[in-house]
């Protein structure tokens, strides 16, 4: 039997990962079969809703509530049990939550006789790279450390390319050794293979204690309203802005023409049109905030809904 090739795709909150993804189904060849793994911080699915837009039935596999790293990782070798054994995938892609670690995840793959694991690919979102807080994230600094290839997303937001090479140069004096790739190549990366990477793949940084990954080190919160209410897009993300503990928020909500989906990040935000949705939904999640935290930022929801 050969063996299944299996891409990891990591990256921090909002790194542009589900994205990537839709990008690379929409590229791959019609005889290629790929089962896509989505984990989801929160407990409702809004990535994994948003890839089966895009790929065939029954390929996209979710998993949410917990990381595949540590608290939902059973949930995680049954999915790959149930790929493997039903014959129809030539591709596993796994997408792990944003604040997920990549070494349990790692281990799964290669335990199993019938996958190989590829180079790991780590996406970086170019805005990030000065914000000093991210990356004294162990999460965010273990992604990158862990992972063969680095590729930068959102360049095409940066209109100076001289701002651009300085971020990718700091980039580097931060992590050195790491090799680093064009998003446009992306595509081309799944079948990079080579002992070289890996040797590496098998490197642990012990400065990094096992309990600086686990989820009660972030928050996560839901709010949902019902489908009548309707919200004003601008004002809410001007909401999440005033809050710098919020590191992602993403969700539907319906506005005054549409339903959206929104997507929020440190560097970035922005709604595309999705379809019809039976509730609004909006996840939130943050750093370790006090009890209160929620109180007020539902107060501040609130404020964005039109009356």
């Amino acid at each position: 039997m050969k063996k299944i090739p299996v891409n990891i795709i990591t990256g921090f909150l909002g790194a542009g990962k589900t994205t990537a993804i839709i990008r690379l189904l929409k590229q791959k060849t019609s005889d290629e079969q790929w089962a896509v793994i989505v984990n989801e911080f929160g407990k409702i699915s809004i990535d994994s809703q948003t890839l089966k837009s895009f790929a065939e039935k029954g390929s996209i596999y979710n998993i949410s509530g917990g990381c595949i790293c540590c608290s939902a990782k059973a949930y995680f070798r049954e999915n790959l049990t149930e790929i493997i054994n039903s014959g129809n995938f030539s591709r596993i892609i796994i997408e792990p939550s944003g604040l997920g670690g990549i070494d349990m995840v790692s281990e799964a793959v290669e335990s199993n006789p019938n996958l190989v694991l590829m180079p790991k690919i780590c996406l970086v979102d170019i805005h990030m790279v000065d914000i000093v807080r991210i990356h004294e994230l162990p999460i965010y600094r273990i992604q990158i450390i862990k992972s063969e290839i680095i590729v930068f997303t959102k360049c095409d937001l940066l209109l100076d390319k001289f701002r651009e090479a300085a971020l990718k140069s700091k980039f580097s004096e931060l992590y050195p050794g790491k090799e680093i790739r064009e998003y446009s190549t992306i595509s081309t990366l799944l079948n990079v293979y080579n002992a070289i990477y890996q040797q590496k793949s098998h490197f642990r940084l012990a400065t990094l204690a096992s309990e600086e990954f686990e989820d009660s080190n972030f928050h996560k919160k839901i709010f949902v309203f019902d489908f009548e209410t309707t919200f004003n897009p601008e004002k809410l993300t001007g909401i999440f802005s005033k809050y710098p503990e919020i590191l992602r928020a993403k969700g539907h909500i319906r506005s005054k023409n549409n339903w959206l989906r929104i997507n929020y990040t440190l560097s970035y935000s922005n709604y595309e049109l999705c379809k019809i949705k039976e509730q609004n939904e909006i996840v939130v999640i943050t750093e370790k905030v006090p009890d209160y935290f929620f109180e007020q930022l539902n107060m501040g929801i609130q404020n964005a809904i039109i009356k």
